[in-house]
Parts: C-alpha cells; sequence; structure tokens
C-alpha cells in the first residue's frame, strides 16, 4: 500500500505544505475552522500518519511525556495513567509509562532514562518525600508535574486529593457513632505523603475526641491478616481505616473469609480505587479517589506549563467524594 505524502495532503486540501504542518503541530494561528476542518477530513479519508520522528526533527519537540507512578501494580496508577493517556492523545503527544516498584533508587534510574529520550515534561508519582532527589531534573529545562504525592520543600506544581477533609469528615462520623478504638492500616509509611497524611489526620481527630488509635503498618497480606484477627479480640466498639484502596480491598477479603459481619463485630472504612465497595459485604464507607481525574487534570496543567512556559508553583486539589453506605 502506497504511504501518503504531506504534499499529496497539501494538494488534497488545497492548502500549502506549511500550512499542513501548522495543523499537526497544533499550532493553529489565524486559521479558520473550514480550513482546519478541510484539512482534519482529507487526512482522515486519506488514511495519512504524520511521521512522530520528522515532526520532532523540524519542530524540535519529541511530544513525549514521561510518565513515572510508584507501583504499576495499583488500580490507583491504572486509573491515573488512563486520565493522563485520555488528554495527551487529544493533543498529539504519547506518553512513556515507567514503574519505579517503590524504589527510590530505581526511580531515579528511569527519571535519566527518560530524559535521556528527550521527553517535553515528566509527571511523576514520587517515591521520596524529599525535593532534592529530584532537584537534577532542573538542568534539563523541562517541566516536573507531581501527582498523588508532594514533596518538601514544595517546589512542583502538584495535582492532589483533599486528603485532610475527607478522612476527618468520615473519622468525626465515626465517632458520632459510638466508635471508641481506631485502627489505621496501612502499607509502608516512610516517604509517601498521602500515607502519613492520612493516618495523621486520623490520629488528630481521635485523640481531639479522647479515644484510643493506633497506626499499624502491614508489609504482606500475612502480616495484615494478623493484625486484623489481633484487633478482632479487643473489647471496645472498633473501627479499620484503610489508608488506600489495595488495603481496604485486602481487609474486607480477610473479614468476609473468616465470616465477620461489619459492622455488628467491627467497622471499615479508607480510601478506595476502584468503586467496587458497594458490591462487598453490607456496603462499604468508603472515600472514592477521583483517580482518573487527577490524571486528566495533570495532563492539561502540564500540557499548559508547555505552551505557556509557566512556573509559579500550584497545589490543585481534585475533591474525593465520599460513600455513605453501612459498614460504619
Amino acid at each position: 500500500m502506497k504511504k501518503i505524502t504531506i504534499n499529496e495532503v497539501a494538494q488534497e486540501a488545497g492548502v500549502s505544505k506549511t500550512t499542513i504542518s501548522r495543523f499537526l503541530n497544533h499550532n493553529y494561528g489565524n486559521m479558520s475552522k473550514e480550513t482546519k476542518a478541510r484539512i482534519e477530513e482529507v487526512i482522515k479519508r486519506l488514511g495519512y500518519r504524520p511521521s512522530k520522528q520528522a515532526q520532532a526533527l523540524k519542530s524540535k519537540h519529541s511530544y513525549l511525556i514521561g510518565v513515572v507512578v510508584a507501583d504499576i501494580s495499583n488500580m490507583y496508577s491504572s486509573l491515573l495513567l488512563k486520565g493522563i493517556g485520555s488528554i495527551l492523545e487529544k493533543n498529539g503527544y504519547q506518553m512513556i509509562i515507567m514503574d519505579a516498584s517503590n524504589s527510590i533508587t530505581k526511580e531515579k534510574e528511569l527519571l535519566q532514562r527518560l530524559l535521556d529520550q528527550s521527553v517535553e515534561g515528566i509527571i511523576l508519582q514520587p517515591s521520596s518525600r524529599q525535593s532534592e532527589q529530584y532537584e537534577f531534573i532542573n538542568k534539563f529545562n523541562i517541566p516536573l508535574l507531581l501527582v498523588d504525592r508532594q514533596t518538601e520543600p514544595e517546589e512542583w506544581t502538584s495535582v492532589l486529593t483533599n486528603n485532610v477533609a475527607a478522612t476527618k469528615e468520615v473519622v468525626n462520623k465515626a465517632l458520632q457513632k459510638g466508635y471508641e478504638d481506631f485502627f489505621v492500616l496501612s502499607e509502608p509509611i516512610k516517604n509517601v505523603s498521602t500515607r502519613e497524611v492520612r493516618s495523621q489526620t486520623v490520629i488528630q481527630s481521635v485523640l481531639k475526641a479522647g479515644k484510643q488509635v493506633q497506626v499499624i503498618e502491614a508489609n504482606s497480606k500475612e502480616e495484615l491478616k494478623s493484625v486484623i484477627e489481633a484487633i478482632l479480640l479487643k473489647p471496645k466498639k472498633k473501627l479499620l481505616f484503610a489508608s488506600n484502596g489495595r488495603i481496604l480491598m485486602d481487609s474486607l477479603a480477610i473479614l468476609i473469609n473468616q465470616t465477620i459481619t461489619m459492622p455488628d463485630v467491627i467497622g471499615i472504612t479508607g480510601f478506595d480505587d476502584w468503586s467496587l465497595t458497594e458490591l462487598v459485604g453490607p456496603g462499604i464507607t468508603s472515600i472514592e479517589q477521583p483517580s482518573r481525574k487527577i490524571g486528566e487534570i495533570a495532563a492539561e496543567e502540564l500540557l499548559t506549563i508547555l505552551r505557556n512556559g509557566n512556573k509559579n508553583v500550584t497545589e490543585i486539589i481534585v475533591p474525593s467524594t465520599i460513600r455513605w453506605r453501612k459498614s460504619v
């Protein structure tokens, strides 16, 4: 099958080759709606596929965005990537996805690899809380945008959810229902700002009410099972607060396998990425994170920075939705 050239597209659309190049680079300027529509129709009808390499050479743009997530096996990451990808694709960009596997060392290697591939910007779910870990990226003069987690001190724009407000609202509701013994279940907290913020918010809210609270970090499902079995022996009215969707679903699986009724024997709530909690047990009260929306907003913000060169550091909050059900 003969490959269609840019000259043939220009001739068919009745415009210059330069105009086609401007259209492909999203540089519309004073281009009329009619011209844009005609070019788009011709490209679609002829099946023209521009060479990304050629575009990059001519425009000095790679049209590549690097995206590094802490753990790609987490459902949060899948939804986040879906959101990022949908926006980048609409704007003619491709993303290179990297999985840091919760390793700060591996993450730095991946970031360096992205820089070697001349990405135009990077969206990062940081594995470290220390900004100095990422300062080497500044030397390359490309924008870095953080998602889900913040670093200290704040040096880059971030897109987060309202961790403190959502956690407080759920905990205060549980306190009103008479819970006295609170247990925050989390994956290792060190270096992960969201886990620390959520656990500290539970601690502060519960202690303020004069009740008991404990933060427990579980490194495996087996460890989590042992922890929950020990908590079930506690005499007071007790509540499990899961710091993320994975811990919440693993905890639910343990309780259901042991035929523990919720909330009669124990209450459970926490952060959820999957919207499956309404299907489990009595219906689980959860904080539903807008993972895909966070990805979409992050991609839009990064593209805005690329176009306008805006270097103002801002914190963009995308509110979570609390799904009130019957587990608390």
